[in-house]
């Protein structure tokens, strides 16, 4: 009776939409990288725009994803349960004057970034700039009403608008990258960003009636922006590094984390955000202490799996085009490098989740204080990487391990304090 029970759950059912449909992204996004690969392969053209990419992605954690979620996912989740009807026009006046802020900040910092790397390819890369931060914005907008979705319990909605956004990627990726190079990619994750908002979010902003959700900066806890999306933070970071010599060590390591980040974003992930929305209307360490063990178990199986079958992995994945033997090669040991430190992110991602429910006025100092740490050993895993002098990849490596560690006793921390203050 209790095997039927699981099996007719709503958790289950949501895990299962959202799970499938990370499946399904993940053929496009393998499609996706495909064809990068095919295309640019381990070029230095590729390389320079994958160092900026990195910049305007760090940029953007702040303002989508995991970061977001935690920000406003408790909060959406009570206002559901309380109010049946609701209305998003204020949402809307709030995006629209926040988007333009980001795309300003975002130019800003792309551009000394561009000036930084003073490559043969500056007056390309400013134009690809301007793209990337237009895709900047409307993931924001969009993120806004896609954790709207996710506080409501809409998890089949949610997951066919962000398959519809991969969906669309994949479909233009190849013949706009043929005709317009690197500036194809770009375009084509506009495409992808602007299909969501015309399909899910316009539609959203005609409810009108009912009680209105109202955004302000405060709800942007930075604290908590920082510690939703740690993973990530660490990811860019540590690309970063790979490719800050100008070389071609980004692309292996580009092509090795996305790999990895299947399971990171497949399971773990929407395990996590399941949790948070559990947790957030009520205490449960049992779904809690579940998730803690798939992560761990996902994890090791990761890395026994790279460990035996990584480099006819990589070879059967990217093995075409401008993708040779010798980057078949690179990008395996690179993997296999990387792999362990996702067990620690698998089980930080896991832990932080619960902490994240807690009212954000109440726990401030305390995550000012784990966000404080965290940023402090991202800063002390640049300054390693200043003074070593190591080739880049060993750098990378650093960066990732040690980020990883600490980030695994932060969110122990964050744990107990939960248990000790819910």
């Amino acid at each position: 009776m209790k095997i039927r029970q699981a099996f007719r759950s709503r958790s289950l059912k949501d895990f299962s939409s959202l799970f499938f449909a990370n499946i399904i992204q993940k053929f496009f996004g393998l499609f996706r990288e495909i064809i990068t690969a095919s295309i640019f392969g381990s070029s230095i053209l590729y390389a320079n725009f994958l160092l900026l990419q990195s910049v305007s992605g760090l940029f953007s954690q702040f303002t989508i994803g995991n970061a977001l979620k935690a920000n406003l996912l408790p909060k959406f989740t009570k206002i559901f349960s309380e109010h049946k009807v609701v209305s998003f026009r204020k949402i809307l006046s709030f995006s629209k004057k926040s988007m333009l802020l980001l795309f300003v900040v975002s130019q800003i910092i792309q551009f000394f970034i561009i000036l930084y790397l003073d490559s043969d390819y500056s007056k390309y890369l400013l134009i690809i700039s301007v793209f990337l931060s237009v895709t900047v914005c409307f993931n924001f907008y969009n993120n806004i009403y896609l954790t709207l979705l996710q506080a409501k319990g809409k998890f089949r909605s949610y997951s066919f608008a962000t398959t519809l956004n991969e969906f669309s990627v994949a479909v233009f990726i190849y013949p706009l990258s043929v005709l317009l190079d690197v500036t194809g990619l770009v375009i084509s994750r506009i495409i992808g960003v602007l299909s969501i908002t015309f399909a899910y979010v316009l539609p959203m902003n005609k409810e009108n009636e009912g009680y209105e959700i109202e955004l302000k900066r405060k709800d942007f806890n930075i604290p908590t922006l920082i510690l939703g999306n740690f993973a990530n933070i660490i990811l860019l970071c540590s690309r970063f590094i790979s490719g800050a010599d100008g070389g071609v060590n980004i692309t292996y390591f580009t092509y090795s984390i996305f790999i990895l980040n299947v399971l990171l974003t497949t399971v773990v992930g929407n395990i996590s955000t399941l949790l948070l929305r559990k947790v957030s209307i009520k205490k449960n360490t049992n779904f809690m202490l579940y998730s803690l063990v798939i992560s761990f178990l996902m994890g090791i199986g990761l890395v026994l799996g790279l460990e035996y079958f990584g480099f006819r992995l990589i070879q059967l994945i990217f093995m075409r085009g401008e993708f040779n033997l010798d980057d078949v090669e690179k990008t395996t040991i690179f993997i296999k490098q990387l792999s362990y430190s996702f067990i620690l992110i698998f089980i930080s991602t896991t832990l932080f989740q619960p902490f994240f429910s807690l009212d954000i006025k109440k726990s401030r100092i305390v995550r000012k204080r784990i966000s404080l740490i965290f940023i402090i050993t991202i800063i002390f895993g640049f300054l390693l990487s200043w003074f070593l002098n190591f080739d880049v990849k060993y750098e990378s490596l650093i960066m990732m391990y040690f980020s990883s560690f600490i980030s695994v006793i932060l969110s122990v921390y964050s744990y107990i304090y939960y248990l000790n203050n819910n």
